[in-house]
Protein backbone atom coordinates (compact mmCIF):
# COMPACT_ATOMS: atom_id res chain seq x y z
CA UNK A 1 0.00 0.00 0.00
CA UNK A 2 1.51 3.39 -1.24
CA UNK A 3 2.29 5.93 2.09
CA UNK A 4 2.48 2.86 4.81
CA UNK A 5 5.44 1.93 5.89
CA UNK A 6 5.97 -2.35 6.34
CA UNK A 7 6.34 -3.38 10.03
CA UNK A 8 6.27 -6.33 11.55
CA UNK A 9 2.54 -7.12 12.86
CA UNK A 10 2.61 -9.85 16.10
CA UNK A 11 0.77 -13.03 14.63
CA UNK A 12 1.39 -14.94 18.34
CA UNK A 13 2.15 -13.77 22.23
CA UNK A 14 5.79 -13.64 21.81
CA UNK A 15 5.28 -11.06 19.30
CA UNK A 16 3.68 -8.69 21.45
CA UNK A 17 5.03 -6.05 22.99
CA UNK A 18 4.72 -4.70 26.45
CA UNK A 19 2.75 -1.15 25.73
CA UNK A 20 0.81 -3.56 23.12
CA UNK A 21 -0.05 -6.08 26.19
CA UNK A 22 -1.13 -3.82 28.53
CA UNK A 23 -3.48 -1.79 26.09
CA UNK A 24 -5.46 -5.01 25.43
CA UNK A 25 -5.30 -5.88 29.08
CA UNK A 26 -7.05 -2.31 29.54
CA UNK A 27 -9.27 -2.84 26.52
CA UNK A 28 -10.64 -6.39 27.46
CA UNK A 29 -11.36 -4.87 31.13
CA UNK A 30 -13.39 -2.32 28.63
CA UNK A 31 -14.91 -5.15 26.80
CA UNK A 32 -15.97 -7.15 29.93
CA UNK A 33 -17.48 -3.82 31.91
CA UNK A 34 -19.28 -1.03 29.81
CA UNK A 35 -22.09 -2.12 28.00
CA UNK A 36 -22.25 -1.83 24.08
CA UNK A 37 -18.48 -2.43 23.79
CA UNK A 38 -18.18 -5.53 21.58
CA UNK A 39 -15.14 -7.71 20.53
CA UNK A 40 -15.37 -6.46 17.13
CA UNK A 41 -14.47 -2.75 18.64
CA UNK A 42 -11.76 -4.07 20.92
CA UNK A 43 -10.13 -5.52 18.28
CA UNK A 44 -9.91 -2.66 15.53
CA UNK A 45 -8.37 -0.51 18.76
CA UNK A 46 -5.58 -3.22 19.39
CA UNK A 47 -5.03 -2.90 15.33
CA UNK A 48 -4.75 0.94 15.60
CA UNK A 49 -3.20 1.15 18.73
CA UNK A 50 -0.22 -1.50 17.48
CA UNK A 51 0.70 -0.08 14.22
CA UNK A 52 0.67 3.67 15.79
CA UNK A 53 2.95 2.09 18.02
CA UNK A 54 5.20 0.87 15.27
CA UNK A 55 5.17 4.27 13.87
CA UNK A 56 2.47 3.85 11.02
CA UNK A 57 0.51 6.81 11.57
CA UNK A 58 -2.82 8.18 9.06
CA UNK A 59 -2.07 10.10 6.23
CA UNK A 60 -5.45 12.65 6.17
CA UNK A 61 -8.85 10.01 5.61
CA UNK A 62 -6.09 7.48 3.80
CA UNK A 63 -8.76 4.56 2.79
CA UNK A 64 -5.75 2.27 2.72
CA UNK A 65 -5.02 3.14 6.47
CA UNK A 66 -8.25 1.80 7.68
CA UNK A 67 -8.72 -0.89 5.77
CA UNK A 68 -5.25 -2.11 6.90
CA UNK A 69 -6.68 -1.81 10.37
CA UNK A 70 -9.67 -4.15 9.38
CA UNK A 71 -8.24 -6.41 7.38
CA UNK A 72 -5.40 -7.61 10.45
CA UNK A 73 -8.39 -7.33 13.16
CA UNK A 74 -9.61 -10.49 10.91
CA UNK A 75 -5.83 -12.28 12.34
CA UNK A 76 -6.36 -12.28 15.59
CA UNK A 77 -8.23 -15.37 15.98
CA UNK A 78 -4.91 -16.18 18.23
CA UNK A 79 -5.31 -13.58 21.03
CA UNK A 80 -9.12 -14.07 21.60
CA UNK A 81 -11.97 -17.20 22.43
CA UNK A 82 -15.68 -17.58 22.33
CA UNK A 83 -17.08 -20.23 23.77
CA UNK A 84 -20.36 -22.28 23.04
CA UNK A 85 -22.06 -19.25 25.78
CA UNK A 86 -20.75 -16.68 23.81
CA UNK A 87 -18.34 -15.73 26.71
CA UNK A 88 -14.84 -13.64 25.57
CA UNK A 89 -11.81 -14.63 26.46
CA UNK A 90 -8.44 -13.90 25.95
CA UNK A 91 -6.37 -16.89 25.00
CA UNK A 92 -2.99 -15.93 26.97
CA UNK A 93 -0.15 -18.88 25.78
CA UNK A 94 3.43 -17.23 26.65
CA UNK A 95 5.70 -18.18 29.68
CA UNK A 96 7.59 -14.30 28.34
CA UNK A 97 6.70 -11.72 30.62
CA UNK A 98 4.97 -9.26 28.58
CA UNK A 99 4.51 -7.14 31.87
CA UNK A 100 8.22 -6.90 33.40
CA UNK A 101 7.57 -3.28 35.33
CA UNK A 102 5.28 -1.12 37.33
CA UNK A 103 6.34 1.98 38.57
CA UNK A 104 9.64 0.75 40.71
CA UNK A 105 8.26 -2.47 40.66
CA UNK A 106 9.77 -5.33 39.07
CA UNK A 107 7.96 -8.88 38.32
CA UNK A 108 9.68 -12.13 37.25
CA UNK A 109 11.77 -12.48 34.49
CA UNK A 110 10.51 -14.33 31.50
CA UNK A 111 9.95 -18.32 31.51
CA UNK A 112 10.49 -18.03 35.51
CA UNK A 113 13.89 -17.91 35.34
CA UNK A 114 14.69 -15.98 38.41
CA UNK A 115 11.47 -17.52 41.01
CA UNK A 116 12.98 -18.87 43.93
CA UNK A 117 11.34 -22.16 45.12
CA UNK A 118 9.86 -20.24 47.99
CA UNK A 119 8.40 -17.35 46.16
CA UNK A 120 6.80 -20.47 43.26
CA UNK A 121 5.48 -22.33 46.40
CA UNK A 122 3.70 -19.56 48.30
CA UNK A 123 2.70 -18.13 44.93
CA UNK A 124 0.58 -20.78 43.65
CA UNK A 125 -0.77 -21.10 47.38
CA UNK A 126 -2.26 -17.87 47.27
CA UNK A 127 -3.16 -18.69 43.15
CA UNK A 128 -5.33 -21.12 44.25
CA UNK A 129 -6.95 -19.09 47.25
CA UNK A 130 -7.74 -16.73 44.60
CA UNK A 131 -9.37 -19.02 42.40
CA UNK A 132 -11.33 -20.73 45.34
CA UNK A 133 -12.73 -17.71 46.63
CA UNK A 134 -12.11 -14.37 44.22
CA UNK A 135 -10.99 -11.72 47.16
CA UNK A 136 -9.14 -9.11 46.00
CA UNK A 137 -7.30 -9.22 48.82
CA UNK A 138 -5.85 -12.64 47.81
CA UNK A 139 -5.19 -11.29 44.64
CA UNK A 140 -3.32 -8.45 45.57
CA UNK A 141 -0.98 -10.82 47.75
CA UNK A 142 -0.65 -12.72 44.47
CA UNK A 143 0.58 -9.81 42.39
CA UNK A 144 2.79 -8.17 45.33
CA UNK A 145 4.54 -11.65 45.89
CA UNK A 146 5.57 -11.95 42.07
CA UNK A 147 6.33 -7.70 41.94
CA UNK A 148 8.61 -6.51 44.11
CA UNK A 149 11.22 -3.98 44.48
CA UNK A 150 13.89 -3.73 42.26
CA UNK A 151 17.27 -5.42 43.57
CA UNK A 152 19.75 -3.19 45.16
CA UNK A 153 22.19 -3.01 42.26
CA UNK A 154 19.18 -3.13 39.48
CA UNK A 155 20.83 -0.80 36.65
CA UNK A 156 24.07 0.05 38.11
CA UNK A 157 27.86 -1.02 37.12
CA UNK A 158 28.31 -4.07 39.79
CA UNK A 159 24.52 -5.65 38.79
CA UNK A 160 24.64 -8.53 40.96
CA UNK A 161 22.08 -10.27 38.50
CA UNK A 162 18.79 -9.24 41.17
CA UNK A 163 16.43 -8.16 39.31
CA UNK A 164 14.13 -7.98 42.51
CA UNK A 165 14.59 -7.56 45.96
CA UNK A 166 14.81 -11.10 47.76
CA UNK A 167 11.77 -12.55 48.33
CA UNK A 168 10.39 -13.02 51.98
CA UNK A 169 7.50 -14.53 53.16
CA UNK A 170 6.59 -12.37 56.55
CA UNK A 171 6.82 -9.24 53.85
CA UNK A 172 3.16 -10.62 51.92
CA UNK A 173 1.05 -7.80 53.60
CA UNK A 174 3.56 -5.43 52.94
CA UNK A 175 4.46 -6.37 49.10
CA UNK A 176 0.09 -6.39 49.03
CA UNK A 177 -0.21 -2.90 49.86
CA UNK A 178 2.64 -1.78 47.22
CA UNK A 179 0.12 -3.18 44.47
CA UNK A 180 -3.17 -1.77 45.90
CA UNK A 181 -3.57 0.65 43.43
CA UNK A 182 -2.39 -1.17 40.55
CA UNK A 183 -5.42 -1.07 37.44
CA UNK A 184 -7.28 -3.61 38.28
CA UNK A 185 -6.99 -4.79 34.16
CA UNK A 186 -3.21 -4.98 35.06
CA UNK A 187 -3.49 -7.11 37.98
CA UNK A 188 -5.42 -9.49 35.42
CA UNK A 189 -2.54 -9.74 33.41
CA UNK A 190 -0.31 -10.79 36.04
CA UNK A 191 -2.71 -13.29 37.00
CA UNK A 192 -3.42 -14.55 33.49
CA UNK A 193 0.94 -15.01 33.06
CA UNK A 194 0.97 -17.02 36.18
CA UNK A 195 -1.67 -19.02 35.33
CA UNK A 196 -0.32 -20.37 32.14
CA UNK A 197 3.17 -20.61 33.58
CA UNK A 198 1.54 -23.37 36.01
CA UNK A 199 -0.16 -24.64 33.14
CA UNK A 200 3.37 -24.60 31.21
CA UNK A 201 5.37 -25.90 33.89
CA UNK A 202 3.31 -29.50 33.75
CA UNK A 203 4.10 -30.37 30.41
CA UNK A 204 6.03 -27.48 28.34
CA UNK A 205 9.52 -27.81 27.59
CA UNK A 206 12.27 -25.58 29.15
CA UNK A 207 15.76 -24.37 28.23
CA UNK A 208 17.81 -24.42 31.52
CA UNK A 209 21.40 -23.88 31.25
CA UNK A 210 21.28 -24.57 27.23
CA UNK A 211 19.56 -27.61 27.75
CA UNK A 212 15.82 -28.33 26.58
CA UNK A 213 13.97 -30.02 29.38
CA UNK A 214 10.53 -31.03 30.24
CA UNK A 215 9.39 -31.70 33.87
CA UNK A 216 6.46 -33.64 32.86
CA UNK A 217 7.40 -36.84 34.08
CA UNK A 218 7.60 -35.00 37.89
CA UNK A 219 4.00 -34.26 37.95
CA UNK A 220 2.89 -37.82 36.82
CA UNK A 221 -0.21 -38.84 39.40
CA UNK A 222 -3.11 -41.60 38.99
CA UNK A 223 -5.75 -41.05 36.98
CA UNK A 224 -8.44 -41.56 39.70
CA UNK A 225 -6.50 -38.82 42.01
CA UNK A 226 -8.78 -35.73 41.82
CA UNK A 227 -6.38 -33.14 43.40
CA UNK A 228 -5.20 -30.51 41.36
CA UNK A 229 -1.19 -31.35 39.99
CA UNK A 230 0.02 -28.44 41.98
CA UNK A 231 -1.48 -30.04 45.30
CA UNK A 232 -0.69 -33.40 44.69
CA UNK A 233 2.77 -33.37 44.33
CA UNK A 234 3.10 -31.57 47.45
CA UNK A 235 5.15 -28.20 47.65
CA UNK A 236 6.21 -28.59 51.17
CA UNK A 237 7.28 -32.50 50.74
CA UNK A 238 9.68 -31.49 47.65
CA UNK A 239 11.13 -28.69 49.36
CA UNK A 240 11.58 -30.94 52.92
CA UNK A 241 12.70 -34.12 51.16
CA UNK A 242 15.13 -32.06 49.02
CA UNK A 243 16.34 -30.58 52.13
CA UNK A 244 17.06 -33.52 53.72
CA UNK A 245 19.56 -34.27 50.67
CA UNK A 246 21.62 -31.45 51.92
CA UNK A 247 22.58 -30.97 48.33
CA UNK A 248 21.15 -27.26 48.33
CA UNK A 249 21.71 -27.17 52.46
CA UNK A 250 19.11 -27.01 54.98
CA UNK A 251 15.35 -25.95 54.40
CA UNK A 252 15.59 -22.63 54.38
CA UNK A 253 19.06 -22.54 52.03
CA UNK A 254 16.85 -24.61 49.67
CA UNK A 255 14.04 -22.82 49.72
CA UNK A 256 15.80 -20.07 48.37
CA UNK A 257 17.47 -21.99 45.40
CA UNK A 258 15.83 -21.42 41.57
CA UNK A 259 12.54 -23.16 41.24
CA UNK A 260 13.76 -24.61 38.07
CA UNK A 261 16.82 -25.97 39.41
CA UNK A 262 14.57 -27.64 42.15
CA UNK A 263 12.58 -28.92 39.34
CA UNK A 264 15.56 -30.09 37.99
CA UNK A 265 16.88 -31.88 40.96
CA UNK A 266 13.21 -33.45 41.35
CA UNK A 267 13.39 -34.60 37.59
CA UNK A 268 16.77 -36.40 37.90
CA UNK A 269 15.65 -38.18 41.31
CA UNK A 270 12.39 -38.98 39.14
CA UNK A 271 14.61 -40.53 36.37
CA UNK A 272 16.96 -42.22 38.67
CA UNK A 273 14.38 -44.17 40.91
CA UNK A 274 12.41 -45.03 37.19
CA UNK A 275 15.65 -46.53 36.05
CA UNK A 276 16.21 -48.71 39.51
CA UNK A 277 12.25 -49.74 39.01
CA UNK A 278 12.74 -50.90 35.54
CA UNK A 279 16.36 -52.80 36.63
CA UNK A 280 14.88 -54.48 39.06
CA UNK A 281 11.89 -55.84 37.06
CA UNK A 282 14.35 -56.87 34.42
CA UNK A 283 16.25 -58.88 36.91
Amino acid sequence: MSDINEIEFPDCWDEVLPSEFCHILKLRHKLMNVKGVTLADVKLDWCRFVIQNRGIRPVNKQTDYYLLIYKLSQTLEWMWRVDGEGVVELTFTTTANLFPEWKNLRGPLSHGADLSFSEFRHAVILFNQYNETHEPDLLDCLVGVLYRKKGPFYGKKNFDGRYREDFMPARIDLYASRVRVMPAHLKYGVYLWFAYFCEYLLSGDFIVDGSQVCFAPVFERKKDDSQSDMQSIGMNSILFSIAESHIFGKVSETDEQPLLKIMLKLLDDKQRADYLLDKTKKS
